[in-house]
């Protein structure tokens, strides 16, 4: 086997782990190759831009009430107007492909945030285990943030909580996520601030929260998204 043609098939490889197209052993085994082959992990980063440039030339549009009326009613119902699969269908699997997606319904203008023209992050977290998954959209022009659980719960009696914190400095509490799929929070002037990387994650807590000012229970994933910037 040639060098090309070993570069090709890691690319290929890389490509497919990033549009969440990989089940199985083939969806470990790239897991694996992200944390021990660096060369790898730069393919998988080249490809995950290369999507996301993918909605830099679409030209935003105003959508009438009826169709963002419709859509709101399929991305943010309440659980028990639909089952939970049905109302994620943008993000069936979920990977690089889903906040791609998603990223295309907030530039078509048919989005749950309000956006006067700041900057959007998208970004998924994911347990290690697999067990849960949240899909995060950060928009900068209004500083919020909109969270939607796509797998797995908190333990019973428990709640979530989302934390969030900027390059070296600790994690401070974003808000409380006690109950619903989705959840849109307000973020902190601490948070808001952060420019460069920002990590977000996720734990499961106590009614009301940590008492301790940092997770305290299980953290389900931290997820860093860098290029985080104030609007122009």
């Amino acid at each position: 086997m040639t060098t090309d043609q070993t570069s090709d098939e890691q690319d290929m490889l890389a490509g497919e782990y990033a549009l969440g197209l990989l089940t199985g052993d083939d969806l470990a085994e790239a897991k694996r190759r992200v944390g021990a082959d660096p060369a790898f992990a730069r393919a998988v980063t080249d490809w995950e831009i290369r999507l996301a440039t993918l909605t830099e030339e679409l030209v935003p549009q105003t959508s009438g009430p009826a169709v963002k009326t419709a859509l709101m009613a399929e991305l943010f119902a309440e659980p028990a107007r639909k089952p939970t699969w049905e109302r994620l269908w943008l993000w069936q699997g979920v990977g690089v492909l889903g906040l791609l997606a998603l990223a295309i319904a907030f530039a078509l203008g048919v989005n749950a945030p309000t956006s006067t023209g700041g900057p959007l992050y998208t970004a998924e977290i994911v347990a290690e285990a697999g067990d849960f998954r949240v899909v995060a959209v950060i928009d900068k022009s209004t500083n919020e943030v909109f969270l939607t659980r796509t797998a797995g719960a908190a333990p019973e009696g428990r709640i979530l909580q989302v934390w969030g914190h900027g390059e070296g400095a600790p994690a401070i509490s974003v808000g409380l996520w006690p109950e619903g799929d989705t959840i849109r929070l307000p973020m902190p002037q601490t948070i808001a601030a952060v420019e460069g990387v920002l990590t977000l994650g996720i734990s499961e807590e106590p009614p009301g929260g940590s008492v301790t000012g940092s997770p305290s229970g299980r953290v389900f994933g931290t997820v860093d998204i860098p290029g985080v910037t104030d609007p122009l």
